[in-house]
């Protein structure tokens, strides 16, 4: 690779010198020139291309011809195009690197969109889990406040039971009550009756048997009442202390029932919780998806800088190529020109020799 600070403009420069000056452009000619920078290995190629392109260089033009034109023209004419030639290659190069560095750019946006796509790809089966998990949490939820509503509904049928145990706890205690009033009634009417017999025991003497027999009748009567009476109220007592152990074990079923409803209503609030932690899990879920999406936006939309980028080096590869070929046309011009100057040289000095013969 050439070195810095010496170009092919320098050496062609130096080598057109020394035609001019009718020398042999050398290495160590056109070296000598340049004030003895750059090595023979950097000259020698651009001298050969200098060469191989003034190979078929015309002659030397008549006397006709002013050498300083001649030469002036080719120096603008070997300077255009050897700074065309560099601001070609240096756009060739800039073209090249820029086209490198926008497929990189590109095949990086596509890369970071393929692993967005696959991450959104990701995110949305995730929140499908999500879904389904918060529909079986809500199914699982339902279930149970049905389940507590069917034991707050059982509850309330074995409270009823109980009230009306208890009313006919009442009821029999209050019978019990009304035969205990009625004993007593008797007793006290048995007591009155004999003090009202004692008192007329005289008046009645020749009646005593009689009544006595009528008496122990009735006695027998009642005593038969009395242990009649007396079998009620132990039958009262068994089914009054059969009531309460049937109280006792309706509070026991109340008491494991509330246990289930307050255990059942523990899991309720569980599955609540849970299904608040998925709702919040996917509502986060829900905004990592939309910076997916806005960064899946950012990256199409640098895809899509990239390539007005790309297309608009082309343009201006393109514009450098019509403007090579503006300045060949130029270039033909100039030849054509030049051709037609020494033509005219030629003409005049053939014309010169006539006039002289």
């Amino acid at each position: 690779m050439a070195r810095a600070g010496i170009l092919y403009s320098h050496v062609a420069a130096a080598a057109a010198g020394l035609a001019a000056d009718n020398k042999n452009p050398t290495v160590d000619t056109v070296r000598e020139a340049l004030g003895g920078t750059g090595s023979k290995s950097t000259i020698a190629p651009m001298l050969k291309r200098w060469k191989e392109e003034h190979q078929q260089a015309p002659s030397p033009a008549a006397p006709g011809v002013p050498p300083s034109l001649l030469q002036a023209v080719k120096g603008v004419y070997e300077s255009i195009k050897t700074d065309f030639q560099q601001n070609l290659d240096v756009e060739k190069l800039a073209h090249a690197a820029g086209l490198e560095q926008l497929a990189d750019l590109l095949q990086q946006s596509r890369t970071e969109q393929a692993a967005l796509e696959q991450r959104v790809k990701a995110l949305e089966t995730d929140l499908d889990s999500a879904n389904t998990t918060i529909a079986q949490a809500r199914q699982a939820n339902h279930l149970l406040t049905v389940d507590l509503a069917g034991a707050r509904s059982e509850q309330a049928g074995l409270q009823q039971r109980l009230a009306d145990r208890a009313a006919e706890v009442a009821s029999l205690n209050a019978q019990l009550t009304q035969a205990r009033a009625q004993f007593d009634h008797y007793h006290e009417a048995t007591a009155a009756q004999r003090a009202e017999e004692r008192q007329g025991f005289e008046q009645r003497a020749a009646l005593v048997d009689r009544e006595l027999v009528t008496l122990r009748q009735q006695l027998l009567h009642h005593k038969g009442q009395a242990a009649q009476l007396a079998g009620q109220l132990s039958q009262a007592g068994a089914e009054n202390a059969r009531l309460h152990q049937v109280a006792e074990a309706a509070r026991s079923e109340a008491a494991r029932e509330r246990t289930g409803s307050e255990r059942a209503a523990f899991q309720v609030a569980a599955l609540s919780a849970q299904l608040d932690k998925l709702q919040a899990g996917h509502d986060a879920m829900q905004g990592e998806l939309s910076d997916c999406k806005i960064a899946l936006a950012v990256r199409a939309r640098e895809s899509e800088i990239a390539a007005s980028r790309l297309a608009s080096a082309e343009s201006e590869a393109h514009t450098g190529a019509q403007e090579k070929h503006a300045l060949m046309r130029q270039l033909t011009v100039l030849e054509t020109e030049l051709r037609q100057e020494r033509d005219l040289a030629r003409q005049r000095k053939e014309e010169a020799g006539k006039r002289e013969t």
